[in-house]
């Protein structure tokens, strides 16, 4: 069956199931290393909102390439896919390069700049410089997740970072219990980090086989050649803005969660912990709007817009509902899921309150997603990537400020505030999805 007439359903779960798996791990090397020590846990924890704004500029570069694939895979042009494939694997393995190079000689200055000091600095420090060679497998795996997924075979995705979870924490044990002679220099922040690096590494391999064997890709140095003479002004044009506006995005939470921390350590302790739960709505969101962003470029590609637009309005109806029906349940239980966190009966009132909030977040930041990653996968990049931008930092922020401090809603008021941004956004990008434009943004329309 053609990827173009699968279900949402048949290629969003298991992406779903992907993208929790992506969430464990960042936890997963918290939890090994709090073992340890709290401070090196707190370090290390501290530098993953700069880690995952990377890594989330590699991944939208990546899916944009995907998307230009699919296209050309719908309508029938499986050479051109190929090339486009071979471009996408040797630019994201450059750009990977690169970040890990600037990572390892910004290591010192990031400390810094994030405010660490101490034991939690130095094991800043260790995990950035262990981590940096290591960055080109990581950009190279999300590459491969996304081009193995164009193609529909997003259970083999599901497989391979499933893969990536058990040698994790197989390798984790290995370091942290000193197993095999392991040297004890090895046994906490060095061994976490080269950890989670080995698994990136055997799950790129695993990755690059599916797309040998199974996708029957095969790279000529003439497709790079040809690739970027042709294909890069297409790649760039799409890849660009849809880098941008995650990147903006992430700037965006890091400077709400400083206004957090402003109003005090039981609001930023609240913000922490029921923002752990909120995610549940939000992976389930992203599953399925990259299940969304597949349909639709493969639809696009082959010019069947009117089926495309349906495509689109099936996963926005999916996600809003799925989205507020587990915003509602974690909050509902929010007192218990937060006990698990805290027994400060301050913090866990408060927490309660943000996820009753959040009920009014998700439907809204599901909406975001998925009409956000269909206007990529039809090559409009950049107006959800320009508006998302402007309206982030002016309407969205100035009414975040207004509820918090105008009306001296505090943490509550922070909560609505983003909750508002995601309104704006997602309105005015059905409106620009609603009026067409998208149908001559495609790389088959030119």
């Amino acid at each position: 069956m053609a990827v173009k007439d699968r279900s949402l359903f048949a290629l969003s779960w298991p992406l779903v199931v992907t993208f929790g798996i992506g969430m464990v791990l960042p936890m997963l090397d918290s939890w090994f290393l709090s073992r340890r020590s709290i401070e090196a846990a707190a370090g290390v924890g501290a530098l993953m909102p700069v880690m995952g704004t990377l890594f989330m500029a590699i991944q939208a570069f990546a899916q944009a390439g995907a998307s230009i694939a699919s296209q050309f895979l719908g309508g029938d042009k499986p050479r051109h896919a190929q090339v486009t494939q071979t471009l996408v694997i040797t630019g994201s393995a450059f750009v990977g390069l690169i970040m890990g190079i600037v990572l390892w000689f910004l290591s010192p200055h990031l400390v810094v700049w994030m405010g660490l000091s101490g034991e939690a600095a130095e094991a800043a420090l260790k995990f950035l410089h262990t981590m940096s060679p290591f960055v080109v497998f990581r950009a190279l795996q999300g590459t491969l997740t996304s081009l193995v997924a164009t193609h529909g075979y997003t259970l083999w995705n599901l497989a391979a970072n499933a893969l990536t979870l058990v040698v994790n924490t197989a390798l984790n044990f290995v370091f942290l219990e000193g197993m095999f002679g392991i040297p004890e220099f090895m046994q906490g922040v060095y061994g976490v980090a080269t950890a989670t690096g080995f698994s990136w590494i055997i799950s790129t391999i695993t990755l690059w086989v599916i797309v040998v064997y199974s996708l029957e890709h095969k790279t000529h140095l003439k497709d790079i050649k040809r690739g970027y003479m042709v294909l890069l002004p297409e790649w760039l044009r799409i890849g660009v803005p849809a880098a941008i506006e995650p990147v903006s995005f992430q700037l965006f939470q890091v400077f709400v969660m400083a206004l957090f921390a402003r109003l005090g350590d039981v609001p930023m302790a609240a913000r922490v912990f029921a923002g752990a739960f909120a995610l549940c709505a939000v992976v389930l969101s992203v599953g399925l709007g990259s299940g969304s962003q597949i349909l639709v470029a493969h639809l696009v590609g082959n010019r069947e817009f009117d089926k495309a637009s349906r495509r689109m309005h099936q996963s926005l109806v999916w996600s809003c509902l799925s989205a507020l029906l587990v915003a509602v349940a974690v909050a509902f239980f929010g007192s218990h899921l937060l006990s698990f966190y805290t027994d400060s009966a301050e913090i866990i009132k408060l927490g309660c309150a943000l996820l009753w909030c959040d009920v009014a977040l998700q439907p809204f930041k599901a909406a975001n997603i998925v009409i956000t990653n269909a206007l990529r996968a039809s090559g409009d990049s950049a107006f959800p990537a320009v508006y998302g931008t402007i309206s982030m930092w002016t309407l969205g922020l100035g009414t975040t400020l207004f509820l918090c401090f105008g009306l001296e809603l505090g943490a509550i008021g922070l909560w609505l505030g983003m909750a508002s941004d995601e309104f704006y956004r997602s309105i005015v990008n059905y409106m620009r999805w609603h009026r067409g434009k998208w149908k001559t943004k495609g790389v088959m329309a030119k």
